[in-house]
């Protein structure tokens, strides 16, 4: 490994609070109240406590992304770094967050682990060592250009802290780093935040609900209580230790190390309650499994998966980050389509064999219920309350009648709020809870319907001991009771008290895959990053404004005169430059296809209600075509092409990273606008894939599954409006996460110069050829017509 420092060694910095609270603005009781805190230089603290105890709140205050001057949130008392207020200070502290997705800001690795660096105006030849060792740190061994889309989740989380690590903040805030990751991965993110403190000095404030992976390598242990301060503070053997302070970390629901609930019996009562008549079978044959179209050249995750899920059948599925563990849930949950084999479900002895997947969303929510990795994909309704009642009332029997009476429903619900620790919640919004809540409503909203099967995507993540023991105790005896559960999970106690067998996916079938392989890691069809051929090519070497230049230069004659030569001209001129974008012809079509649309139907409109002249051609009715309005509507669709095309070439072989460094740095626009703008594009892509996701997990829940056309088309309707809001979320999430790396200073530094090279000339001089021959080309043909003389 190099021995490059990931930035100067610098003493931690002091943090101090003082009778320090905080209540967010939807909130009536404070989220943390009567804080007393002193952390001393380099000093590294573990922060524990249950869920909903102000954790995250504590480390966004300390980051400074949440202002004093909020007028509807409430502070008291103070929170300094270094004896200045948190919420002043800039560039003394990195915060990494749980969501890996959303720290991500840039195309490329190397620039995305620059930016902070870039904000805080470190001198540019200082920033190529500080993210060399930054990455050197964390042990993400991937070249400076590698595509930050095609990461795999584990790989993220790494590259958030080497953009905190370059940065040399004195501070470096952990929330959960490593809540996403298999147990491997868990131990080298952990490693690599230790090397980097002690090669760094840094002081490290650190959330997790799972201890024992880093009570060894901290200092102190502070305990937090849900709208309180500190219940607890002392060193890992003090807090740890056989005693009266261990017993009430336990009692709290604290992961002590060693410590595993232990479960109580199931009460007869909740076995009978399940009502289960029928047995139920699950069953795969030589199952391929994916995501994509596996009739368009994907490529499946897993292969010749062998399963068979009978009633009262409990496997949690392990292994490591990226080999397809929740592609394989999302299957067996009749979500996602087979990439071969066969995947089966019957219902009795006698039960004709059916494919989840062709069931309608009434039939599915009734036999598998699914439970998603994110749990906000899945809610439907306004509060907590009716967010337990929506799959009730909307379970169907075969006749397509209620299943349920309201007197059953409201004693479901009531049940399902008080064993969760949700009943205080009742009337709160589920997108307003915290994480550890989010997890138990959405695997409450699918018990609730009592479906046969269960499949589970990290059940148990965010929990404390306390609400991971009634988790535990609900679904052991929903699985006593005789339904089947499928749980991905790393959570080897989990599986211990639900009864269920491990089993290593890698071991299911012929073999796993790998992520790189599979070209599901590549942008998105509506990501406006370059693939790896385009950014390569030629064009994609080329300097943004040259050719954005070429284009104006080529298109003016487009634009200044309405006649179908000039723009053909240049149509052709760019299908010529195709080759030199490293763009198949496939994916430019892709991109291109709305826009071709758009020009053909602007071309039919045109030609019928354009002005008549010259010989008639067709003259029936209301329809009435001329060579003259015919020459127009065909000059009007050529047109759109010529402006179109050469507009969808450049955005397809050009980096944003590499526009906006050159809008910022040779145009002068504001850096904060064209940063601003660079991560909304980003964005673009995941929202994609978040429609995607959205559509699964509102099938999952049986919405649009009855009543008439207007109905399920209002219920349908619904997944806009969460499309909204996650766009929203995952926006909120990405401008802190921006924030908290110095974004929106006055000053800024660039770690790659924009520059103009004989490339670029040659490319810019190409555009004027270009629009010189258009213009020629239509002078000689005589069909040169300026508009507005025309």
């Amino acid at each position: 490994m190099r021995t490059v420092d990931p930035a100067p060694r610098l003493a931690g910095a002091e943090i101090v609070a003082s009778g320090w609270g905080w209540r967010h603005a939807d909130r009536t009781k404070p989220a943390v109240s009567g804080l007393d805190l002193r952390v001393a230089p380099g000093e590294r603290v573990l922060v524990v406590g249950p869920s909903g105890a102000g954790k995250s709140t504590l480390l966004h205050a300390l980051a400074g992304v949440i202002h004093e001057d909020d007028e509807e949130s409430e502070s008291a008392g103070s929170l300094t770094v270094d004896g200045v207020p948190a919420h002043e200070l800039k560039g003394a502290t990195g915060l990494m967050q749980q969501d890996p997705e959303t720290q991500v800001v840039q195309s490329t690795v190397g620039d995305d682990v620059a930016f902070g660096c870039e904000n805080h105006a470190v001198p540019r030849e200082q920033i190529p060592a500080r993210v060399a060792g930054a990455l050197d740190a964390v042990g993400l061994d991937v070249g400076l250009d590698a595509s930050t889309s095609a990461l795999s989740g584990g790989q993220k989380q790494r590259l958030a802290l080497a953009g905190l690590l370059a940065m040399a903040p004195k501070v470096l805030l952990l929330d959960e780093p490593t809540a996403n990751l298999d147990p491997d991965g868990v131990g080298e993110v952990r490693d690599a935040v230790v090397r980097v403190l002690d090669s760094t000095g840094a002081t490290a404030v650190i959330v997790e609900h799972r201890l024992a992976a880093w009570a060894p390598h901290v200092d102190r242990v502070l305990v937090l209580e849900p709208g309180g301060g500190i219940v607890a503070a002392g060193t890992p053997g003090e807090l740890f230790a056989p005693g009266p302070v261990r017993e009430r970390l336990i009692a709290a629901g604290v992961w002590v190390p060693g410590y595993v609930p232990e479960l109580p019996a199931v009460p007869a009562s909740h076995r009978a309650s399940a009502d289960r008549t029928t047995a139920a079978r699950l069953s795969a044959l030589d199952l391929a499994v994916g995501r994509g179209n596996p009739k368009k050249n994907g490529i499946p995750a897993l292969t010749g998966i062998g399963l068979d899920l009978t009633a009262g059948r409990a496997i949690c599925v392990t292994g490591p980050n990226g080999a397809g563990k929740s592609t394989l849930a999302l299957t067996l949950g009749g979500l996602l389509p087979e990439f071969g084999g066969e995947l089966s479900f019957a219902e009795g002895t006698d039960g004709e064999p059916a494919r989840p997947y062709a069931w309608r969303a009434g039939e599915l929510v009734s036999r598998i219920g699914s439970v998603f990795q994110e749990p906000e994909h899945q809610f439907v309704a306004q509060t907590v309350r009716e967010e337990l009642e929506y799959g009730q009332r909307h379970a169907r029997g075969t006749d397509g009648r209620p299943l349920l009476g309201e007197a059953r429903i409201a004693a479901r619900t009531d049940e399902l709020l008080a064993r969760l620790g949700l009943a205080d919640l009742a009337d709160a919004n589920p997108f307003t809870l915290s994480g550890g809540e989010k997890r138990r409503l959405s695997v409450a909203a699918v018990l609730a319907t009592r479906p046969r099967m269960l499949i589970l995507d990290e059940p148990t993540f965010g929990q404390d001991a306390n609400t991971w023991r009634e988790l535990a105790v609900l679904l052991r005896a929903e699985r006593e009771a005789g339904t089947a559960i499928v749980a991905v999970t790393h959570d080897e106690h989990f599986a211990h008290a639900i009864g269920a067998e491990q089993i290593d996916v890698r071991d299911l079938g012929d073999g796993v895959v790998a992520a790189g392989d599979r070209g599901a890691a590549q942008p998105s069809r509506l990501s406006l990053e370059p693939g790896r051929r385009a950014a390569a090519s030629f064009l994609g070497r080329a300097n943004p404004l040259a050719k954005l230049a070429a284009v104006a230069l080529a298109t003016t004659p487009v634009v200044v005169s309405l006649d179908f030569v000039s723009a053909s001209v240049v149509v052709a001129a760019t299908l010529a430059m195709l080759p030199l974008s490293g763009v198949r012809i496939r994916d430019f079509l892709v991109r291109a296809w709305p826009l071709l649309v758009a020009g053909l139907f602007a071309a039919w409109g045109t030609t019928l209600v354009g002005r008549t002249s010259g010989a008639m051609l067709i003259d029936t009715g209301p329809v009435t075509i001329s060579t003259g309005s015919l020459e127009a509507g065909i000059a009007t669709g050529v047109r759109i092409f010529a402006v179109a095309l050469p507009a969808v070439l450049v955005i397809a072989s050009t980096n944003p990273t590499d526009l906006a460094n050159g809008l910022a740095q040779k145009l002068r626009l504001p850096h904060r606008f064209v940063l601003g703008a660079l991560a909304a594009m980003r964005l673009v892509g995941l929202l994609a894939e978040e429609w995607q996701v959205l559509s699964m997990a509102r099938r999952a829940r049986g919405v649009g599954s009855h009543g008439s056309a207007w109905q399920r088309t209002r219920a349908n309707a619904g997944q806009a409006f969460s499309l909204i809001v996650q766009a929203i979320r995952r926006a909120s999430r990405l401008a802190v996460s921006m924030e908290a790396k110095g974004f929106g200073g006055p000053e800024r530094t660039w770690a790659r110069e924009s520059v103009f090279r004989p490339r670029d000339a040659a490319i810019v001089l190409t555009g004027l050829l270009v629009g010189g021959a258009a213009v020629a080309a239509a002078l000689a043909a005589g069909t040169w017509n300026v508009v507005w003389t025309s």
